[in-house]
């Protein structure tokens, strides 16, 4: 399958999901090309995408959503699948068990990825735990993060990205 790897990134950790995900698919011997959503202009050498972003305040990154948009008219029939990356992932978090399940309950889907839904053939959306450090939040954010019992550091599962890759076909 000739697939692309869409992604948005702020501070670097969906980079990093966006790479192993094409490093895993290569090895079930996919041909892969990895892009930054705002480089990307067509999807017609292409069976399958890929589509991610970091997650600020619960959205997808502007980037990323005016990408969708653009990109609308060419999804079509490919089989697409989204990522999301944020504090808290479907199996890690940079916050307590306890703060991690009161707020995954409650946690909606990013209003970009029901784009994708409404305009493309969306086979699976995943929402993964990133990275972060101090200076990644403003200072009111690393506040509210320090008051949330947030801890900084990498919460990237990448057993749970090898998973998802391992589940994405054609």
């Amino acid at each position: 399958m000739r697939l692309l790897i869409l992604y948005a990134t702020d501070h670097g950790s969906t980079t990093g999901i966006a790479e192993r995900l094409a490093a895993d698919r290569k090895r079930h011997g996919d041909e892969v090309t990895v892009a930054r959503l705002r480089e990307t202009s067509h999807l017609d050498d292409y069976d399958g995408v890929i589509v991610g972003s970091a997650i600020h305040n619960g959205q997808w990154l502007p980037e990323a959503t005016h990408a969708v948009d653009r990109l609308s008219s060419q999804w079509g029939d490919k089989p697409l699948w989204a990522f999301s990356v944020g504090s808290i992932g479907a199996t890690t978090s940079f916050f307590g068990e306890k703060r991690t399940k009161a707020v995954r309950s409650r946690m909606g889907e990013p209003k970009a990825v029901a784009t994708l839904r409404h305009t493309g053939h969306v086979q699976d959306a995943h929402r993964f735990a990133g990275a972060i450090a101090p200076g990644d939040w403003p200072g009111a954010g690393r506040v509210m993060f320090r008051v949330m019992g947030g801890h900084y550091g990498d919460a990237r599962d990448w057993d749970e990205v090898d998973a998802w890759a391992e589940s994405i076909h054609a």
